[in-house]
């Protein structure tokens, strides 16, 4: 799922969230700060487009190149061939990163490796084609590859990808041809249909991933305001689900989460309890004690809400929260008793940020608990309900003072959730 789109900061806010980066001496690392410029520049997080151009594309490719460099007895075609089986064998272990979802470590794993097979695959043919004074169209599969492989990137990746290639193709035409040979003759109708074809598919890609921001943008107001018609049927959906939405992304940048990670995080905890669609009022709403029945019931909205959710790749995360936020760090919660760092990541920052607001807000059954009341209550329950290190670092977001900044902002721009930001 890509970020989460939250409500427009105010000075404090964004202050807030400085503060909860630094907060402890978590400055952002030079890893961290390298991995989000490689985010930025391969534009990940769409899990659909890592299997076509990171997995099937590349397949397909070798199989084509392979079966025309044989059939066409291509001078340095045995470099090709082992190349092409390289690519092939590596793939696997590409299929085994999606499976794990570990899209980041595909992407620039996929960036290294393949740019770096291909570029010695083709300088060894076009070296050989040079010296034995071989003239063919083999550009046009450079063309292809640019063309399918410029709209896996993002526009400043697809640009530098394009550049790459152009130039690796001036480079052996200028250095391996003779002046007189068809194949320079042709370079510079070439290189203008590149720059033509180039920046049309570059515009492409462009629109394609605007269709695409619009349409998640949609899907996840649609899943937003669900979101908010289950709360407000038990309590103010405005407040509540603007709280844990910017507790839970301040806690996660806390943590060392990037600021696209935070805002998945965020917004996956402000749908946490979509699942409570499906629960009765009258056990939603019923003032007194449940009976086991009732409470067996409403425990069942965390698996109505990950089937929700499930079948959406974008919201893998989302459905993680919605299933596993009452999850227990000491194995006792529900709804699949899981322990420890068995339990997602976000899951158990959202239970903290959702516990907090829970406290310090009026419920029909509870009148609110003083902010350091609920903080203790909080660090109490650290290694049995949560994450001791979640509770560490939610503790020190409130000593620093980043929830009173956030509470500040969220209260100055009303109880409104813009997710139209």
């Amino acid at each position: 799922m890509g970020g989460a789109a939250l409500p427009p900061r105010d000075g404090a806010q964004v202050a807030a969230l400085d503060v909860s980066v630094r907060i402890g001496g978590r400055a952002p690392s030079i890893a961290r700060r390298l991995r989000e410029r490689v985010e930025s520049f391969l534009a990940a997080g769409d899990p659909n487009q890592d299997r076509l151009f990171l997995i099937v594309r590349p397949a397909i490719c070798v199989l084509v190149v392979v079966a025309v460099v044989v059939a066409n007895d291509l001078p340095g075609r045995q470099g090709v061939i082992v190349g092409c089986s390289t690519a092939f064998v590596i793939n696997f272990a590409y299929t085994y990163l999606v499976a794990h979802r570990r899209y980041f470590v595909l992407r620039g794993t996929s960036l290294i490796v393949d740019n770096a097979i291909i570029i010695c695959t083709s300088l060894w043919v076009f070296i050989k084609m040079g010296q034995a004074g071989y003239e063919s169209d083999l550009w046009l599969a450079y063309l292809t590859f640019i063309i399918t492989s410029a709209m896996s990137y993002g526009p400043i990746g697809s640009t530098l990808f394009a550049s790459l290639w152009t130039g690796l193709l001036v480079f052996v035409t200028l250095g391996f041809y003779d002046p007189d040979s068809h194949f320079r003759e042709q370079l510079p109708m070439r290189l203008t249909f590149f720059l033509l074809v180039g920046f049309c598919v570059i515009s492409l890609a462009a629109e394609l991933r605007k269709r695409s921001e619009k349409l998640e943008r949609s899907t996840r107001q649609t899943l937003s305001m669900l979101a908010q018609i289950v709360e407000a049927r038990d309590t103010d959906a405005g407040l509540h689900l603007k709280h844990i939405t910017h507790y839970s992304r301040a806690l996660a940048l806390a943590l060392g989460a990037s600021e696209e990670q935070a805002k998945e995080i965020a917004y996956a905890a402000l749908i946490h309890d979509v699942g409570k669609a499906q629960v009765p009022d009258a056990i939603l709403k019923k003032p007194g004690p449940l009976t086991a029945d009732e409470r067996t019931e409403i425990q069942k909205h965390t698996v109505w809400g990950h089937e929700l959710l499930a079948d959406n790749q974008e919201f893998v995360t989302a459905g993680e929260v919605a299933r596993s936020h009452h999850e227990r760090w000491d194995g006792t919660g529900y709804p699949d008793g899981l322990a420890g760092e068995a339990i997602p990541f976000a899951a158990r920052i959202a239970a903290v940020a959702d516990v907090y607001d829970a406290l310090t807000s009026v419920r029909p059954y509870k009148q609110a608990w003083p902010p350091r009341d609920a903080i203790d209550e909080i660090r109490r329950l650290s290694g049995t309900h949560f994450d001791p290190s979640v509770v560490e670092a939610f503790v020190q977001l409130y000593d620093a003072g980043v929830l009173r900044m956030l509470d500040a902002g969220m209260r100055e721009n009303g109880a409104a959730l813009d997710l139209a930001a």
